[in-house]
């Protein structure tokens, strides 16, 4: 007996391929009566902006013609609200597929009604968008053309799942107090937050300079001044980062292949990356992927520092290889850099997504994005989907609770690069939440103040009122409020109490 009695799925199903039917057949597995809802030609235009490839009426029949489908309905604007959909159709459960949008709302809403919804791992080899680029490619291409490529996601990938993965593998690395001795314990257990935020700051420093990107020594140097490290322990913590990218940089096989042929043919070959590393130290990763990298000219952002989400990459790369704007193809996973930005010059695009994350993936990762284990799960669903796998969260052996914030505001607070003593400022939600989190992660918080402490401490909160601040005993004070009015206010007080400004942080 199958779980569900009716069951319902929508889609466009431009360019009918074989995702599209697993999506089917999984569905009529799990139900006796297999309803599919057809986006119209004109609906497709207003989610898309296009209309599909395939016009509805022949859309519709081939989905029609599917033995695991039961009834076909022409989903249209106007009649595209689900929760209708549902009133009208009353289906126990609604499948889609894993990489759509944001379906919160709508599981909220129909659980509410006794119906549920389930996701399938989506055939990302075979979209519908994936089989539009290599109909593209086919007739883009000319003999005189040359190719670029972005390099991260569309040439090569990492086995975890995002680039913060490498910063979470040194941190768990550096556990070891062999390496790099003399390393502070305070940089060996707060790594990851350090390398993630003195990137930013490094940015922010950048776009003063009007440099459009910075450089692997721009982020170290940053890190290396706040946290007063040698130069021999810089250049070993670089060392280590580039070894970690390395061991886990695998090549993206199909794009590779295409590289091989495009030169077997008589193509020139270019590599143009948006990325902290420099020619050099690009080459070196590559070549370790596959020898066909040894010698094809490689252009980085942070050589140039000029990046291609403004275009000014491009031009620079068609300056200096004498390039033909008309006679220029340039691959790549980003739809702003490598797709809007070069096709406002001419160069013509095609668009590859075989490495992305599905959106449960990313929104996973977005809350718990320093836990290595979850980084090499999903970095390894990831890989077997290059490999041709329907895999998504759910082939997990052991998965986290999707919907868990474990810190609420505070979630992605930088708590490894604060202080060893903290005077916490604010007890609002964001406070609560960043004072559980400095908890939990062993902090010292000296004392926890706020304007209301009055108020605060007859909720419970062990919160002292601000002039406290005046005792010291404390390296920092941490401000847990985030309207940016309002901290220039607590900033100017606490500078009236005698407390300098570099003992102040926010962010």
């Amino acid at each position: 007996m199958k779980k569900y009695t009716k069951g319902y799925v929508q889609g466009t199903f431009d360019l009918f391929h074989v995702g599209h039917l697993n999506l089917f057949k999984r569905a009529k597995e799990r139900c006796d009566y297999l309803i599919a809802g057809v986006v119209s030609d004109e609906l497709n235009e207003v989610y898309k902006g296009k209309k599909p490839y395939v016009p509805y009426e022949e859309r519709a029949d081939i989905v029609a013609a599917c033995r695991y489908v039961d009834e076909v309905i022409k989903v249209d604007v106007g009649s595209d609200d689900k929760l209708k959909i549902w009133e009208q159709y009353r289906y126990d459960c609604h499948f889609c597929g894993d990489d759509h949008g944001n379906w919160e709302p709508l599981i909220t809403a129909l659980h509410e009604r006794g119906s549920e919804v389930e996701f399938f791992p989506y055939t990302e080899s075979t979209s519908s968008t994936r089989i539009r680029e290599e109909l593209k490619k086919r007739i883009l291409y000319h003999e005189d053309d040359v190719m670029t490529f972005d390099v991260f996601d569309t040439l090569v990938t990492r086995k975890v799942a995002t680039p913060k993965g490498i910063f979470a593998l040194m941190q768990e690395t550096l556990a070891d107090e062999k390496l790099l001795p003399g390393l502070p314990l305070r940089v060996r257990q707060g790594f990851f937050d350090m390398r993630c935020y003195y990137e930013s700051k490094a940015r922010k420093l950048g776009q003063s300079d009007s440099r459009e990107d910075i450089t692997f020594k721009d982020i170290y140097k940053c890190l290396g001044e706040a946290e007063g490290l040698s130069d021999a322990q810089l250049q070993g913590l670089m060392k280590l980062e580039l070894d970690i990218e390395t061991q886990n940089l695998i090549g993206v096989d199909e794009n590779i292949k295409h590289v091989k042929e495009m030169l077997a043919t008589g193509h020139r070959v270019i590599l143009i990356s948006d990325m902290y590393l420099g020619e050099r130290e690009l080459r070196s990763l590559l070549v370790k992927v596959d020898e066909v990298f040894r010698e094809l000219p490689i252009y980085s952002s942070a050589d140039m520092l000029k990046a291609k989400w403004s275009g000014n990459s491009y031009k620079q790369v068609q300056e200096k290889e004498a390039l033909d704007i008309f006679h220029w193809v340039h691959t790549g996973d980003n739809k702003l850099s490598d797709i809007e930005r070069a096709g406002e010059l001419g160069i013509k695009t095609i668009f590859y997504n075989g490495a992305v994350l599905t959106r449960r993936e990313k929104e996973l990762l977005s809350k718990h994005e320093d836990d290595v284990n979850l980084q090499l799960k999903v970095g390894e669903l990831r890989m077997r989907r290059l490999a041709g796998e329907d895999v998504s969260i759910d082939a997990m052996d052991k998965k986290l609770d999707e919907t868990e914030l474990p810190f609420g505001l505070a979630n992605s607070y930088p708590v490894g690069v604060l202080a060893d003593k903290i005077a916490l400022y604010g007890a609002g939600h964001f406070g609560r939440d960043l004072y559980a989190k400095l908890q939990a992660k062993g902090r010292e918080v000296v004392c926890w103040v706020d304007r209301q402490a009055e108020e605060m401490q007859k909720q419970g909160l062990p919160v002292v009122p601000v002039e406290n601040l005046r005792q010291g005993g404390f390296d920092q004070v941490v401000i847990a409020v985030k309207s940016s009015e309002k901290v220039r206010e607590i900033k100017d007080n606490l500078v009236f109490m005698g407390i300098s400004q570099t003992a102040i942080f926010w962010t």
